[in-house]
């Protein structure tokens, strides 16, 4: 069976009259934002550590717990960014294995980051006695990388199918006689 050429500046019809990003584009874009969001998010908890490492008294018994929850997070978001460095090379080469191992990797990962924020906010909350501002703007922070999440994952997931679907977007090969 013969692939067939997709070329960048032809649209995908959706079926409804409308015309979507192109889906090589899409997954490139997806892979961005994740190495993007993934380095601050990296950076955001790393600064948390350092300030509670500051309140070491005022956290009590539950800093060691608040601690491990960063450290966590920071690890998901390493193995995002590892994740969605082998996400481009799989769409530059057009490799299945690479695309799908981000596909599982952020499913995986996304709900472990959640927990741990969850873990991280309730301890806070257990010395606090309230959810501070900090987690206020952690969890919406969180809510709104989930939503933005969905588009990157709708994205690699075209991008995957159509891959699977026998499309490539490499240019003809050049015959010689």
């Amino acid at each position: 069976m013969k692939a067939r050429v997709f070329y960048p500046y032809e649209a995908i019809n959706d079926g409804f009259g409308c015309f979507r990003l192109h889906a090589r584009h899409a997954a490139v874009t997806s892979a961005i934002y994740t190495l993007n969001v993934s380095i601050l998010v990296v950076l955001i908890y790393s600064w948390r550590i350092s300030v509670n490492a500051r309140k070491y008294t005022d956290l009590q018994d539950v800093y060691y717990g608040v601690q491990i929850a960063y450290f966590a997070i920071i690890g998901t978001q390493m193995f995002m960014i590892v994740l969605s460095i082998m996400l481009l090379f799989g769409i530059i080469k057009e490799k299945c294995g690479l695309v799908v191992s981000w596909i599982i990797g952020f499913i995986t990962f996304i709900p472990l980051e959640a927990v741990a924020m969850v873990y991280s906010n309730v301890l806070r909350d257990h010395v606090n006695r309230e959810f501070d501002s900090a987690c206020k703007a952690e969890v919406a922070f969180f809510l709104t990388r989930a939503a933005l999440n969905i588009f990157a994952i709708y994205g690699v997931m075209k991008f995957y199918n159509l891959l699977r679907a026998g499309i490539t977007w490499k240019g003809p090969e050049a015959i010689e006689l």
